[in-house]
């Protein structure tokens, strides 16, 4: 894995547009919408440099600013930056049947996950009545090394690779199931590459029982992975891994067959 250059080696990196981005990611659940004064205090810019951003990101249609207060907050146009990646992602274009056929046959969520640096990405969910009320509904992001889906995706990748990413990531125990020893994550991976799936229990999120397959589009080097998700408190290990495994694990064959162009 190539390393980033810092920002005082890449000659090509344009500074006010980091900074505008920076402002951009600085809105979430814990700030919704701000003023000049806390953009400064999020993103860590000068006031300044933060009301040139936000005003410039205004002007592109990327803020919306309330009449009353002046607060800025995100437009739907941000929105359609997302929209665009899923109408130009081949892994997104080819995954629909799949989710649909997984959707029909298995009373889990359907997931589909994508490899970003440390984490996993959630690019599509389909949630469950069972699940409707677990906290992953509305997290689009987790750590990659304890959740069955990033084991997965993991499980793509050489094992040189997979180190590096283990060090850079904020290894800790978040459930009492978390592996998160880097020796005994690579002991899951090696399972994971014989069984051909990952699977995980309780690992990050409560009352969760996942079975996840990995992937990559060999065209572009995306990772990803398609994921069932069950409530505990209606299925048991046993009975998930009788209604999916085998159906998960055919349907992702197929599918990088698809993308591999067999």
């Amino acid at each position: 894995m190539t390393e980033a250059k810092s920002d005082t080696e890449d000659h090509l990196l344009v500074g006010s547009v980091v900074k505008a981005f920076r402002v951009l990611e600085a809105f979430d659940r814990l700030h919704p919408s701000m003023g000049f004064s806390e953009i400064a205090r999020v993103t860590a810019l000068e006031k300044s440099a933060a009301q040139r951003a936000a005003h410039t990101l205004w002007r592109l249609g990327y803020l919306e600013k309330a009449a009353e207060t002046g607060e800025y907050r995100l437009s739907l146009k941000c929105q359609d930056l997302g929209m665009s990646f899923a109408e130009t992602n081949r892994i997104v274009l080819s995954v629909s049947p799949y989710i649909k056929m997984l959707r029909r046959k298995t009373t889990a969520s359907v997931n589909l996950t994508m490899l970003d640096g440390t984490e996993t990405v959630f690019v599509q969910r389909h949630t469950s009545p069972e699940q409707l009320g677990n906290s992953v509904v509305v997290r689009a992001r987790l750590p990659v090394y304890c959740t069955a889906t990033g084991i997965a995706m993991l499980s793509q990748l050489p094992d040189d690779q997979i180190r590096h990413i283990l060090e850079r990531s904020d290894l800790k125990p978040r459930m009492p199931n978390t592996v998160w020893q880097i020796d005994k994550i690579m002991e899951r991976i090696a399972e994971t590459r014989l069984q051909r799936y990952a699977f995980g229990l309780e690992e990050d999120v409560a009352s969760d029982i996942t079975l996840a397959c990995g992937f990559t589009d060999p065209s572009t080097g995306d990772v990803a992975a398609l994921g069932l998700s069950y409530f505990s408190g209606s299925v048991t290990v046993s009975e998930a891994v009788a209604e999916s495994r085998d159906l998960l694990i055919g349907l992702v064959g197929n599918l990088s067959s698809e993308l591999s162009g067999n």
